[in-house]
């Protein structure tokens, strides 16, 4: 059962999202892009870091910059 709120399809399709950055991820690993998989989880949490101080979601739900 999903989360209050949410349908089967919306949380089907965020756990296919994350499936696939897992999959990129473990590809850029064996890639040589990141030294480790501990690298490659830092960059990815300081990438979404950057997102959440940078983005917002205004009146409208859509995604925009955060005005400074």
């Amino acid at each position: 059962m999903p989360p209050s709120g949410f349908s089967k399809k919306a949380v089907k399709g965020l756990l296919t999202f994350v499936k696939g950055n897992y999959e990129d991820l473990q590809e850029e690993v064996r890639s040589g892009k990141h030294p480790s998989v501990e690298a490659a989880i830092d960059y990815e949490i300081a990438q979404l870091g950057k997102a959440l101080e940078k983005l917002h979601i205004d009146k409208e739900g859509n995604l925009v910059d955060r005005k400074t």
